[in-house]
Parts: C-alpha cells; structure tokens; sequence
C-alpha cells in the first residue's frame, strides 16, 4: 500500500472518530437545550433570573445572544423566535433547494429540522449542494446534510432519513411535522408531498429550479391556526387546484439533464427557508407567497410574481368531498419514476441493442462502415465524446430523420448513443419505425449509454 493510500485510511478513520464523537456531543447538547426550552418558567422567576435580569419570555441567555439580529425584527421579536425554536420542518431533498433551504432554517433556530432524500453524494452534486464536500462523495445526501447541520447549530435536532420516500412511509414520517418543504426533482414526488399536506393539514412550501430559472410558492395553506389573518377560514389552494393532472414525462426537465446553475437553486432555497419563517411566526396569507408563484429569471436578474387561481371546491384533493383519501402509487400516476437515476428504459428488443465491449470490438474493424450517433445534446457532445461519433441532438432528430435514413441505409452498422442508454433507444426506434425492414438489422443502441463505456471500457471517459 503506498503512502497515499495509507493516508486515505489514517484520514477515514479520524474522521468517523470525529464523526462518533461530534454525534455523542450533539446528543448530550440536545437534550439539554430541549430541556431549558420546553420546561416552564416559574411564575416569581418569569420577568428576572438570579442576577436581576429582566426577561420577557422564555428564551435563555444563549439563545437571546445567539438569535438577537432576527430578534430585532419587529416581524419576529421574542415570541417569534420562541416559535421557531420549537417549530419542526420536514425538507424533502438534500440537494441544490434543500441545502440553502435548511442552512437558513437551521441557522435562525428552527427547534427540530428532519432530512430525506435517497441519493448518495456524487461529485456533479457539489458544485450547487452547499451541505456536501468532497469528502462526502457516496455518503448518504441526508447523513452528510444533517452531519453539516449539526455543526453550524447543535442547538437543534436534525433527524436524517436515508429512503426514498413513497406512499408508504410518506405519512409516518411527515406527521411529526409543522410544515414541508419540498426540495424535489421529479413530478411523482410532488404529488405525493402534495396529498400528503393536504392530509395532515400543514402547508407545503414548494420550489423548483433548473438551468438559469427558478420558481417558488406556498401550497396549502390553513388561515384556522393564525391569530393575525382576518379571515379564519380561509384555505389556499393546493398543487392539484393549479396543476390537476401531471404533465407528460417527456416534458418534464431534470438537472442532470438540462442542466442548472448552482446559484439559481440557492436562491430558490433560500427563499424557502425565509417563507417557512414567515410562516412560523405568524405573517398572515396575504404576506406569504400565496394564490401567487415567484419566477426568478437568472440570464437577467429579475423576479416577478403571477397570480394563480384560487382554491378549487371541486379539487380532487383539497376540496370538501375529495375523491383523493389515501396516498397513491405516484409513479403510475405520472407514468414516470421518482428515483431518475434509476431509470432504465426497455423499449428495443434484444436484437437491437448491444453491449460497451461489443461495440468497442466492432469500432476496431477497419472493413465495415460504421456509424456511431449520439443524441445528446450539443453542450453534452461537445463536453465529451466518442472519437468519430456524429452528433444528431434527441430533440431535433424529427427534423432530420429523412437525411439520418439515408445515410443508415449506406452504412453495414449503425449504432446509437446517449448518457444513460434512455434516449438512444427512442431515436433508434424512431428510425426503425419508418427504415426499410432490411435495415432494421444493422440498428444497435448501446445499453446503459456512456455510463457503461466508462465502466467496462474505456475508464477515463468522463462520467456526469
């Protein structure tokens, strides 16, 4: 073992030292600020404590010293901060909304800050997930957050859950909370999180980003629990009252393949965790981002807020006869999965496909014409690419599905190529669905993309 390796090891085993001992710390520290924040004050002692300070509620002297700039906030003052010491927020996704997110809320003295999200760290993650370094990498996302967390507040209790969340955990774990956030990535998680407020009564602060655009808004929410609204019955719509069906999977966009910049999500999340504030202490619907959605255009630096419809009193969810009563099977719903990585699409028959070793055997023989295309998208090729392979984009394949027939019909083999294996399948099967039965033959997609190029063929071919 050199003497790099051997340092690696010396350096894993400080940390998980420091790890086990960081962990038995915040416990002990824990349970102790539990203590002093949830027992009563006695009566005599209410306004002074031992050395004739005067206090007006509950917080103790660290407390007060340690949140005093937000409690010079009129909008928070004590009985704000009292609020958010014992508030309890469900963030679902430690990625590029969750991390800004909860550093905000863990920061201002949320009492208690719970963490899902299924994923491992992956280094294409840091640039944007600001809880995760690169000593993180393959660590759960919601160990490596909450580890974060701890060390910037030990004051508070921060509960990671290692899962994918789905129908049947969703409920035993959201009903320990306040309020959720949902710092997702995928359509099926969002009507869960979505059925899953409206059923436990609590509202949902929802955002999104991708590529240089963001967006942020309050679903859910019930004026019965606020003293300051003028109007206590008054309910916000949900997710469903403005998008009641989901929308098609191929017109939903995803990071990892559209790309985001890292900013955009910071700002998104970062403005969750000021909403859930809001919130937390008291500010009444109208101030609140509610009936309204926030668009944050990053290519100019703007922000501006639309009106979405009210509460609908048909909604299959929230109305007063829902036909929504029991969490669903979500990614049957939406005919798309919730774990994208996962992702693993079956369209071609055996025939049609082949495998990284096959094709690297086939690209070394000088006697045939071989085609190599790939799909992915400009930026994606010219970042990286297969030494002679022709970019044809996915999304501009129907323009030119004519001129890429003929020359298939010149060549003895042809072989599509993406990230991940998905895509090449669709453009192959677009052309085999109009090329000459003939063809049909030579037509190969590469199973499991590049991703399997990387893996069992050529190791310094970047993975992203």
């Amino acid at each position: 073992m050199d003497r790099v390796s051997v340092l690696e090891q010396e350096i894993a085993d400080l940390r998980k030292m420091l790890h086990e001992k960081e962990t038995e710390l915040y416990q002990i520290k824990n349970g102790w600020v539990m203590r002093q924040l949830t027992t009563p004050v006695e009566p005599e002692r209410q306004n002074y404590n031992n050395s004739g300070v005067q206090y007006s509620g509950n917080l103790p002297k660290w407390a007060i010293e340690r949140y005093s700039r937000q409690i010079l906030l009129p909008d928070i003052g004590v009985a704000g901060q009292e609020k958010l010491c014992k508030a309890r927020v469900l963030i679902v996704g430690a990625g590029g909304l969750g991390c800004p997110a909860s550093v905000y809320l863990a920061g201002s003295g949320v009492g208690e800050i719970g963490i899902v999200d299924y994923d491992t760290v992956d280094v294409t993650n840091i640039h944007r997930q600001i809880l995760h370094y690169e000593k993180d990498e393959h660590v759960s996302k919601a160990e490596s957050a909450a580890q974060t967390l701890r060390s910037i507040n030990s004051r508070i209790k921060v509960t990671p859950y290692s899962i994918q969340l789905d129908s049947t955990n969703a409920m035993q774990i959201a009903a320990n909370y306040d309020i959720i956030l949902d710092c997702s990535d995928n359509v099926p998680t969002r009507y869960l999180l979505n059925d899953l407020s409206v059923m436990l009564k609590i509202p949902l602060i929802s955002g999104s980003a991708l590529q240089m655009e963001g967006q942020l808004t309050i679903y859910g929410y019930r004026a019965n629990n606020n003293p300051k609204e003028m109007n206590g019955n008054y309910t916000g719509p949900c997710y469903r009252c403005v998008f009641p069906t989901p929308p098609p999977p191929e017109a939903v966009g995803s990071c990892s393949t559209n790309g985001v910049a890292g900013p955009i999500p910071g700002v998104i999340g970062a403005l969750q965790a000021l909403e859930a504030i809001k919130y937390i202490v008291g500010h009444s619907h109208s101030g609140l981002l509610v009936e309204r959605m926030l668009l944050f255009d990053g290519d100019d630096t703007t922000f501006r807020t639309v009106k979405l419809r009210p509460r609908n009193s048909e909604c299959a969810a929230c109305s007063d006869t829902p036909s929504i009563c029991q969490l669903l099977d979500y990614e049957t719903v939406c005919k798309t999965q919730a774990k994208e990585k996962d992702l693993d699409l079956h369209i071609l028959p055996p025939e049609n496909r082949t495998l990284p070793t096959d094709l690297a055997g086939v690209l070394n023989k000088t006697d045939q014409r071989h085609l190599l295309i790939d799909v992915r998208s400009e930026p994606e090729f010219l970042m990286c690419r297969i030494d002679g392979a022709v970019n044809y984009p996915i999304e501009k394949i129907d323009g030119v599905l004519e001129k890429l027939v003929g020359e298939i019909e010149e060549c003895d083999q042809v072989t599509f190529i993406c990230r991940r294996g998905n895509d090449s399948q669709i453009a192959a099967k677009k052309v085999l669905d109009v090329i000459g039965e003939e063809h049909s033959r030579k037509i190969k997609d590469l199973t499991g993309g590049l991703h399997a190029w990387s893996k069992h063929v050529d190791r310094q071919f970047p993975v992203y």
